[in-house]
């Protein structure tokens, strides 16, 4: 997790702010990024972007904002997995990094804004084009990672968290819109935020700023063919090679990793998928509700650990620590997020950042693979 941010006179004038509007936004994203700080304005002081860094790939050189030379810039929070693999294609020698950012940069110049398509990973990113004269961002296809922006005026501005977005509006107020999809719907629809005038930019989507105006566009959409060709043990071998491919790629980092173990089938089998082969240096994290047996499901992360062969870190969980964290909790979320899950995640996060930078999770299954009780629901109205 790294927090990026980003300023954008859209009719390429001066900003005399924009010294002190990059440092706001780093000092309120310094959570995001305790390994180090960066900011970058533009010469002509219309453009600048800034970075809290969380180093996990390429410790030494991978600091940002990052420039290809050409006077191309990018803040980045997230991981392009498949940045190896990228590197080859466009060209190991055009690197001067071992970062997935540096391949951001590259592969823009080669493919232009076609490049979010060749990425693999979760991301959320603010490029600026000079030649070009634009500020180009992506999110990556199911948002994992978090963008937001607002508009004052002609003055873009893009961070990871509402929060850093504030300072800059000219009143803070709720979207009553919003919060009608909120108490209906458990979530913002179509881009809104609790806050008005503040936007988080669609999973799968680009914002492009510049010439006066901002544009946004659905990048990629998710489709589904019906395959009736295959045997049913063919789906499940596919399944497989997929989910194994899946957490090997997840597990490329310069840091050792582990993971967060509910017990659930989720995180057991990204888990003992990622200790298949040994696993040397893999932590479990979990928590222990300590309010009833019922609530009580580190056994079954306790079993977990035993079969794979990794060290498991537990925290009791108790409803003092829910009355004392909440305010927390909600301070991170920025506005209030339907789902009780975000109170043990923090908790047990907290844990796990005592020892661990990367952690790996199953987040997803259940939305993928129907494991929730309102999906089995609308099975029994067909």
């Amino acid at each position: 997790m790294c927090g990026m941010a980003g300023v954008v006179h859209t009719q390429g004038l001066p900003l005399s702010s924009l010294p002190s509007a990059l440092r706001v936004m780093n000092d309120l994203q310094k959570h995001r990024g305790p390994d180090g700080q960066g900011a970058w304005a533009h010469p002509r002081g219309h453009v600048g972007l800034a970075h809290r860094r969380l180093s996990i790939i390429d410790l030494g050189t991978g600091q940002q904002p990052m420039t290809d030379g050409h006077g191309n810039w990018v803040t980045f929070n997230g991981e392009i997995y498949n940045y190896i693999e990228l590197r080859q294609e466009l060209g190991v020698e055009k690197f001067k990094t071992t970062s997935d950012t540096e391949v951001i940069l590259h592969a823009y110049r080669q493919w232009g804004e076609a490049c979010v398509e060749k990425f693999r990973g979760m991301f959320a990113f603010c490029l600026w084009d000079e030649a070009e004269q634009k500020l180009f961002c992506a999110r990556d296809r199911f948002g994992i990672k978090p963008f937001y922006y607002t508009q004052v005026g002609p003055v873009l501005y893009v961070a990871s968290e509402a929060k850093a977005l504030l300072p800059f509006l000219r009143k803070i107020e709720t979207d009553l819109d919003a919060f009608k999809d909120y108490l209906y719907f458990q979530l913002c629809l179509s881009g809104k935020t609790l806050f008005k005038n503040v936007k988080e930019l669609l999973p799968g989507h680009l914002l492009v700023a510049g010439g006066g105006q901002v544009h946004v566009r659905r990048y990629w959409q998710v489709y589904y063919d019906i395959d009736f060709n295959h045997t049913e043990r063919y789906f499940q071998d596919e399944l497989t090679r997929i989910v194994l491919d899946s957490v090997d790629i997840h597990k490329r980092a310069d840091v050792p990793i582990g993971g967060y173990i509910s017990g659930g089938m989720d995180s057991s089998i990204v888990a003992g998928v990622a200790t298949r082969n040994g696993g040397a240096g893999f932590e479990g994290f979990t928590g222990k509700f300590t309010f009833g047996k019922g609530y009580d499901e580190s056994p079954y992360a306790r079993a977990v650990a035993e079969r794979s062969g990794f060290p498991l870190h537990e925290i009791d969980i108790t409803a003092a620590d829910f009355v004392e964290n909440l305010p927390k909790v909600l301070y991170h979320l920025d506005y209030p997020v339907a789902g009780p899950g975000s109170f043990p995640q923090y908790m047990v996060s907290r844990l796990a950042a005592t020892r661990r930078k990367v952690v790996l999770g199953g987040q997803g299954g259940d939305e993928i693979f129907g494991g929730y009780d309102r999906y089995l629901a609308c099975y029994s109205i067909q």
